[in-house]
């Protein structure tokens, strides 16, 4: 997927404008939303008691609250590209236990083997795949031995045929909740140019040789799957 026109800051300026009614907007278009972030919170190993966690495009902060929730003793760092929407994030989230950090997820600055646990939901598709490669590498880095890695985000399909029901299957669930036919237009529209899809079994071979361990997908509905990884101890 080449020839995208300024992916980078398009997509900080999509979302933008988007931060004020981005909560509104994601119940209704993402299936599931609530059902994947709670399956992501209940997959963390038991023996992991994170005191340092990182939350990749953190949009509005509603993975951020819920790992505040699971972990009332960590402290948390909201990444995010655009400023606006990390306003609406620390609005939501307050300042006790979050720091807010506006950072490129292609040119991210992390402390090395600091963070016990990384999380991200419905963002690393923003970027392409080398970058998505080089993601993954940056996350192992930053993680302490033992540390965990998971995220919830859009795939492609593993055939075009099963990509194309998926979104024929989106389409009948953006219809059920009575999203505006301009409204999900702009999806397409914002898919089209900045979304990056990859497969499930592309991301896990990545995550592998980033020097991951215990790569495992452990949900699934159309797009939206959640994969989890470990750095050994």
């Amino acid at each position: 997927m080449t020839g995208r026109p300024n992916a980078e800051s398009s997509t900080e300026a999509f979302y933008d404008d988007l931060a004020a009614s981005y909560n509104d907007i994601i119940y209704r278009c993402a299936p599931r939303y609530e059902e994947m972030q709670d399956t992501l919170l209940e997959y963390i190993p038991a023996d992991l008691q994170p005191e340092y966690i990182l939350d990749l495009g953190c949009g509005t902060g509603n993975l951020t609250l819920k790992v505040m929730e699971a972990f009332p003793h960590a402290q948390v760092v909201a990444l995010d590209l655009s400023a606006e929407i990390l306003d609406v994030a620390q609005r939501q989230c307050g300042d006790d236990r979050v720091s807010y950090l506006q950072q490129d997820f292609n040119q991210l600055d992390l402390p090395d083997s600091r963070i016990d646990l990384v999380v991200s939901s419905i963002a690393i598709h923003h970027i392409d795949d080398p970058a998505k490669q080089r993601l993954f590498r940056d996350v192992f880095a930053s993680l302490r031995p033992g540390g965990v890695f998971t995220f919830v985000d859009q795939f492609r399909g593993e055939t075009p045929a099963i990509y194309d029901q998926h979104m024929k299957v989106w389409k009948r669930f953006a219809d059920s909740k009575g999203v505006p036919p301009e409204e999900w237009e702009m999806w397409m529209e914002h898919q089209e140019q900045h979304d990056y899809h990859a497969t499930v079994g592309e991301q896990m071979e990545w995550l592998a040789e980033a020097g991951f361990t215990q790569v495992d997908c452990l949900w699934k509905h159309v797009l939206w799957t959640l994969l989890t990884a470990r750095k050994e101890s």
